[in-house]
């Protein structure tokens, strides 16, 4: 399994968010909701996302996934001063601070400043992608552009009906959907834009890495060698070791080592689990081995990273019907 597909696995994933915003020009919206990685496709009507150095203009069929948490703006192309702000927690306020979320909600999943406006983008985002989905959002760009044609439309059109009726079982359906579109969307950018740090995103063709990766991402506990990965994979010590940094960049084992800490950082989250027993988990002799790997790694200890994982978070909006544009949902 590779992180592409873990990160979609991950439970994590099940806090996706989605809506179908409509809207009529002039509009912006500031979005500072600080989510790790959000997906937009542009149904009809044209939108400008603005993050980091450069803007993207998107047409129907284009879709863009922007990597957070860092605040960006999204809106007509004209420039006009933003009219909300979306906030953690999905508080919608007007920029000088007023609530908006009633006046811009059309229903559940619906939000903007006209139902029957001439742009509606679908948008979807994640809260928290965890330290292994990182190895995925961390390679892409501040916006990546998929343009139109370049994915099956089926699966965004399928989101967009879903988004626009109410049924059983339909948080399940959407999160499906959204991680289908996701997982194409950067698959296709990955094939147009091939990571140099992480060759591996555009897709791993060489059998005999598929075999050691899937070996090291299915079972780290494994005491797993260079030379073990080979034999696994049916080649040779030095062979595998070339073939795998020429389509992973980076050794089996410093790759194996960041695989195994990453788990570990996600599984710090459950409080029932001590830290050896995570050790033995992922690959470690003990926890004080997995504690001094960790600490190397991040630049602090697991315990001070599961304190920070249990602090409380500020409930901005609590207690308020979610209405925002491109937050999480559970």
């Amino acid at each position: 399994m590779d992180p592409l597909s873990q990160l979609f696995a991950h439970p994590r994933a099940e806090r996706a968010f989605s809506l179908l915003m409509t809207m009529r020009s002039p509009w912006t919206v500031d979005i500072a909701d600080g989510s790790a990685l959000t997906l937009m496709a542009v149904i009809r009507g044209r939108c400008r996302v603005a993050a980091g150095p450069v803007d993207h203009d998107l047409r129907p069929g284009d879709v863009a996934l922007i990597r957070g948490p860092r605040p960006y703006r999204v809106g007509d192309p004209t420039g006009h001063p933003p009219l909300a702000r979306i906030e953690p927690g999905q508080r919608c306020i007007t920029p000088d601070g007023r609530p908006l979320h009633v006046a811009f909600a059309r229903g559940l999943r619906r939000w903007g400043n006209d139902p029957d406006g001439p742009d509606a983008v679908v948008v979807a985002s994640y809260a928290e992608a965890g330290s292994v989905g990182r190895f995925v959002t961390d390679v892409l760009p501040d916006v990546a552009v998929v343009p139109a044609g370049r994915i099956d439309a089926g699966p965004v059109d399928l989101l967009h009906r879903e988004l626009q009726r109410d049924g059983l079982g339909q948080s399940v359906v959407l999160d499906r959907l959204i991680d289908v579109v996701t997982i194409e969307a950067i698959r296709a950018w990955a094939a147009d834009h091939p990571p140099a740090g992480e060759p591996w995103l555009a897709g791993v063709t060489d059998p005999a890495v598929t075999v050691a990766l899937d070996a090291m991402h299915t079972r780290p506990e494994t005491a797993w060698t260079v030379a073990g990965l080979a034999r696994l994979a049916a080649v040779s010590r030095a062979g595998l070791a070339a073939r795998f940094r020429r389509s992973v960049g980076q050794p089996p084992l410093r790759y194996l080592a960041r695989w195994r800490l990453a788990l570990a950082r996600d599984l710090l989250g459950d409080p029932t689990l001590t830290l050896d027993a995570i050790a033995a988990r992922v690959g470690y002799s003990s926890g004080f081995a997995l504690s001094t790997a960790f600490s190397r790694e991040y630049g602090h200890s697991p315990r001070a990273h599961r304190r920070r994982m249990a602090a409380p978070v500020d409930p901005v909006g609590a207690g308020q019907r979610p209405p925002a544009t491109n937050t999480q949902n559970g």
